[in-house]
């Protein structure tokens, strides 16, 4: 078993390797702290769940976006881009103060290969690593491989996927053998809380996050993104005889969805947001995908379910296969065939208590400080570093989250 505070050796190709300390940081060969950069042109929550459990681990971060949108306060620095120029000098500034790896997170792709042209450019390709952190995909959401994405999988040193099923297809399609790990979408420890004792008062169906305008902004957009398109759905389960709340991610939506009956919130504030959810009884996990054709939802986990698993909601899960599956692996909520299964909630009202029961501890164990090792080692792996040795408790909650550990 590995503690904390133990140093062990592990024998690999022959030779021993020092396991760091799990509650340190990886070092470079000067026994420093590697420094990391998180970089994406929408600077989602993602990428600050990340960052806030690095920093408790010990590491200097910085971050760079087009804007500094929620959470950006959390990096040693943080710098703004608005072009192709000022991203690569970015990428520049931030080798320059040391940082030896890089994660590119999500779409568009070209901008992970400029970031490896400028580690190139600078001669320290074998000193700076490039991950990609893939939380959306063009060839899983359109069902084509655009050039931009093919290049940069054949770029980048290293992939964090988003789900165990997206990594499964695009290992199989683009060939993958470079290092790779699975990281789903975990809230950090503390973000919200709640009292046990005052879930009785508890009412009403939430759903939060984007959706589409049922009138289209741009031709062929809700067909190609039907998924995401929630006005029928909202409207059902208000029909179905519940009251429904929507924390709506984008305005549009929020201009768009008041003749559903929902009650809606405009783009609220994380922090805001996460003390609103605690309000509601369930919480909305569900997309127009009825004909099982949208591969999106099929195969990848959101944010939102986390969030509801961190407030204390059961998610009402249907039409999305993958969290279907993690709902029912972990009984945090509730998964229907079809939505007018959910009815006005009252039938399954019995089984309540049992699965807020369970919410409760897993709610713990299921955060982003309890896997972002995985993040930790795969920098160390690229670089050629000591990994961090990891306990066993720890390692048993990745080994039944992950396909990847023996």
């Amino acid at each position: 078993m590995v503690e904390t505070g133990v140093f062990l050796c592990r024998r690999k190709r022959g030779i021993m390797t020092e396991l760091i300390d799990y509650s340190k940081p990886i070092l470079d060969e000067d026994g420093n702290p590697i420094k990391i950069s998180e970089i994406g042109d929408h600077h989602c929550i993602r990428c600050i769940k990340k960052a806030r459990a690095l920093k408790k681990v010990g590491y200097t971060i910085y971050g760079a976006g087009h804007r500094a949108s929620y959470g950006t306060d959390i990096y040693d620095a943080y710098f703004v881009f608005h072009n192709d120029e000022q991203m690569e000098n970015t990428v520049k500034a931030m080798i320059d103060l040391g940082v030896r790896g890089i994660t590119w997170n999500n779409e568009p792709d070209s901008p992970a290969i400029k970031i490896k042209n400028v580690i190139k450019s600078m001669g320290v390709e074998d000193k700076v690593k490039l991950i990609v952190d893939l939380h959306d995909l063009d060839s899983v959401r359109r069902g084509f491989i655009p050039l931009p994405e093919r290049e940069m999988f054949n770029t980048a040193d290293a992939f964090i996927f988003v789900s165990n099923s997206i990594k499964k297809v695009e290992v199989e399609l683009h060939k993958i053998d470079k290092p790779s790990i699975t990281l789903f979408s975990y809230c950090n420890k503390g973000v919200i809380d709640y009292d046990p004792n005052a879930i009785v008062a508890r009412q009403g169906l939430v759903y939060e996050g984007g959706a589409n305008t049922p009138v289209e902004t741009s031709p062929g957009y809700n067909t190609m993104f039907r998924y995401r398109l929630l006005h029928p759905l909202i409207k059902r389960l208000v029909e179905l005889g519940n009251v429904v709340y929507m924390y709506c991610g984008n305005i549009t939506a929020y201009d768009t969805y008041h003749d559903t009956g929902a009650v809606l919130f405009p783009p609220t504030d994380y922090d805001e947001m996460m003390k609103g959810l605690i309000k509601y009884k369930y919480g909305i996990l569900g997309f127009n995908n009825e004909d099982g054709q949208q591969a999106q939802v099929n195969l990848t986990l959101t944010n939102k379910m986390m969030e509801y698993l961190q407030a204390g909601l059961p998610s009402l899960t249907f039409w999305c296969k993958e969290s279907e599956d993690y709902v029912r692996k972990h009984n945090i909520g509730f998964t229907f065939e079809h939505i007018d299964d959910i009815g006005d909630t009252s039938h399954f009202e019995s089984m309540y208590p049992q699965i807020m029961s369970n919410i409760w501890t897993k709610r713990q164990e299921l955060v982003m400080e309890n896997f972002i090792w995985r993040v930790e080692n795969l920098y160390a792996e690229l670089l050629g570093l000591n990994k961090k040795g990891v306990p066993d408790n720890i390692m048993s909650l990745s080994k039944f989250e992950f396909d990847d550990i023996d």
